[in-house]
């Protein structure tokens, strides 16, 4: 990843899942994406997991990232659909297939509820496979309602979906 020399106010991590299509070349063209909308600070292992709600899918491939921006949480969502949309993300059922899923999981250590859009995600918490990738980048990062570390909240994860782990060998995915 190139040096920045530009501060970007805003830290925020996304949660991204696929399971239509290679997930290799969703999330490098996601990556890619995300690129023009801020800086990229890190990107967590991949996780295979099964499927959450609607179970007559393949597995899930999920990582989260770390994406430093200048935009606000309401421009960010608008920005990510666009992503969503570039790259055909086909959602046709609720926690059905799709090529990519973004979401944002923390903004800053914002609270921030609005019509399209609730920081911190609040499923997120419950989640594995949102959680061990997100604390690969920092597992010390405070959840704003919780209280409680990434780490922590990984100790205390109840349900489990993540089937396997793929660590992410350098190089994995291309970032320009």
């Amino acid at each position: 990843m190139a040096v920045s020399l530009y501060v970007y106010p805003n830290k925020v991590f996304l949660a991204l899942g696929s399971n239509i299509g290679n997930w290799k070349i969703n999330f490098n063209s996601c990556l890619k994406q995300l690129q023009n909308i801020g800086e990229l600070k890190s990107i967590g292992n991949i996780y295979v997991s099964k499927p959450y709600g609607y179970k007559d899918q393949n597995d899930f491939y999920n990582t989260a990232v770390e994406l430093h921006t200048i935009f606000s949480a309401s421009k960010l969502i608008i920005e990510l659909q666009l992503i969503e949309k570039n790259l055909h993300k086909n959602k046709l059922i609720k926690n059905g297939p799709r090529r990519i899923d973004i979401d944002i999981i923390f903004f800053n250590s914002l609270r921030i509820i609005q019509e399209n859009l609730v920081i911190p995600h609040p499923r997120a918490k419950n989640r594995d496979f949102v959680i061990f990738p997100l604390c690969d980048i920092n597992p010390f990062f405070k959840h704003p309602t919780e209280n409680k570390s990434l780490k922590k909240l990984k100790i205390e994860l109840q349900d489990q979906y993540i089937e396997k782990k793929i660590i992410q060998p350098k190089g994995m995915f291309v970032i320009r």
